[in-house]
């Protein structure tokens, strides 16, 4: 007796350790939520629960091969996610085969949401329905109707594999732009000298700090301009007080030399020049004397 109560003791602790790391296992698993954006999911149907694995639809466990084969016939194997600003996330699923499919109806992680349709592709016989989620991780649950089975199938769709882009889906969101591609495009506007008020406040930011450059460019200019006219008149004065005044000229003891001074001078020079010559002529005269009378004359008188 004691073997058996120790037994199932031991039975009863086992079971509640693996409850407990079972929790802990599902506590730990992180919930990732998709940044703001439109993207491209691959959209995976299945005829079981992905979670609990069990099959809703009527068919039972006898028709899971053909309820999966179906379902992956009615569905097309590309979604749209659509996150906004908010965090609001909303996903646009395309169920194909729609002249064999009446009245689809959805829940979303257990819960009934309204869908609305998009868009319908009559020639790839196909329709979009848009519905809100709690997550790009949410299970879509499906229910519509066959005509070719004559009832209603149920079934279904998990996401996955988000790609940026919306294919040929309708977006019904607007991305904001990054600040690097306003940057980008304000630059290119300034660039090309163009209207930046199409480019954001990064743009128009760019436009002014262009303007206030060309401003001080042009203040730079008008003040290098009034500068050489400064110059310029200062030179016209000087070479008019010039003219005006005359070249002043000065001799070796600092004294300035008029055109008075200058005409003394040459008469002076060209008098002491006169002079000069009268003094040499009479010195040669007298040289030329002595060397007769020493030479030529004392001789003769021997």
């Amino acid at each position: 007796m004691k073997t058996i109560r120790c037994r199932k003791l031991l039975r009863i602790l086992c079971a509640i350790v693996a409850m407990l790391v079972l929790m802990t296992g599902i506590a730990a698993v992180p919930a990732y939520a998709a940044s703001p954006g439109i993207y491209v999911a691959t959209a995976t149907p299945h005829y079981r629960h992905p979670t609990t694995g069990v099959i809703e639809d009527s068919g039972g466990e006898s028709s899971a091969v053909l309820g999966q084969s179906m379902t992956e016939s009615a569905t097309h194997t590309q979604a749209l996610v659509e996150v906004d600003s908010s965090g609001n996330t909303y996903v646009t699923i395309r169920l194909k085969l729609m002249d064999n499919i009446q009245n689809p109806t959805f829940q979303v992680d257990g819960s009934s949401v309204t869908a609305t349709l998009m868009q319908e592709d009559y020639s790839a016989n196909t329709a979009d329905y848009r519905m809100k989620v709690n997550s790009e991780s949410s299970i879509i649950r499906v229910s519509m109707y066959v005509t070719a089975m004559g009832r209603q199938v149920i079934f279904y769709i998990t996401l996955s594999n988000l790609q940026a882009g919306s294919g040929d889906f309708i977006t019904s969101i607007t991305v904001q732009q990054t600040t690097t591609a306003a940057s980008n495009n304000a630059s290119s506007g300034t660039s090309s000298g163009s209207s930046s008020a199409s480019s954001g406040t990064s743009g128009g930011t760019a436009t002014v700090a262009t303007t206030a450059e060309t401003t001080t460019s042009d203040q730079e200019t008008t003040e290098t301009e009034s500068e050489d006219e400064s110059e310029e008149e200062n030179e016209a004065e000087t070479d008019e007080e010039t003219e005006a005044k005359g070249l002043e000229i000065y001799d070796e003891s600092g004294n300035a030399v008029t055109d008075e001074s200058e005409e003394a001078a040459e008469e002076g020079g060209s008098s002491a020049g006169i002079w000069i010559a009268v003094a040499c002529a009479v010195v040669v005269i007298l040289a030329g004397g002595c060397v007769y009378y020493f030479c030529f004359y004392r001789k003769r008188v021997r």
